[in-house]
């Protein structure tokens, strides 16, 4: 069999014009887990990430790591399969939807609206709430943007990236994908026949610099473990967004 690693990459930069730079925190998360895998001996036969800046920021830093402790990391391979649904298109194109179907949200938005201008980027709470039921009705496809993929459009791209890496890869291989907590949620569902809901609200438990780890062969994927962060020791070192 093969081991897949799955990696949520480091802290994103919320609230800053560029969210998709890791923050200072991000990076010292993934530096910790490149020391981790090269205390603990893990040798990757194959690197793959999405090509989103803080997943391929990701991959760099650990590489980095293990070029200091003169270890080989093979150069990551890019695929867009693994990049991340994009929320800000969902979040800005939905907010109307969300308000009118959710009263509860309605008067959330009443309350922070009293308060001054609404401000998504940092008021964190009040982001994740709308978020949440904005993600809701996106997955139910009672939600839809145009040029926005739906949620089984999202986890097919996610489960072809899979398969392609499986494909090229072959048995007996130990292989890492940078990648964002939504399609670390899709690769959940493929793995234990999650519903599309309980897929969804697990990515809300994803850690940033987090490692999921699979084995699969030709007939068979299964989870051997989910959202481990090891590395990073301290609880001042975890963060979810």
């Amino acid at each position: 069999m093969s081991t897949l690693y799955l990696i949520r990459h480091g802290q994103a930069s919320f609230g800053s014009a560029n969210y998709d730079k890791l923050s200072e925190l991000g990076h010292k998360q993934m530096r910790l887990l490149g020391e981790y895998w090269v205390k603990w001996g893990i040798n990757l036969d194959a690197v793959y990430s999405g090509s989103l800046e803080r997943q391929t920021t990701s991959a760099r830093c650990v590489l980095e790591i293990f070029e200091q402790a003169g270890k080989a990391f093979p150069e990551p391979i890019i695929l867009r399969e693994f990049n991340e649904y994009e929320t800000r298109h969902l979040l800005s194109g939905s907010l109307a939807t969300v308000i009118r179907e959710n009263p509860e949200i309605a008067e959330l938005v009443k309350e922070i609206a009293s308060a001054g201008p609404i401000d998504l980027v940092n008021n964190k709470k009040s982001f994740q709430k709308i978020f949440a039921r904005a993600m809701d009705l996106w997955v139910d496809e009672k939600l839809r943007l145009p040029g926005m993929e739906t949620w089984k459009e999202f986890t097919a791209r996610v489960n072809l990236g899979i398969e392609r890496v499986m494909k090229e890869q072959g048995p007996g291989k130990t292989i890492a994908v940078f990648t964002s907590g939504g399609p670390v949620s899709a690769v959940m569902q493929r793995a234990l026949g999650l519903a599309d809901k309980t897929a969804l609200e697990l990515g809300w438990m994803i850690a940033n610099a987090s490692i999921s780890e699979f084995r699969y062969s030709e007939d068979k994927f299964s989870l051997v473990s989910f959202n481990t962060i090891p590395h990073l020791g301290e609880p001042a070192l975890v963060s979810y967004r």
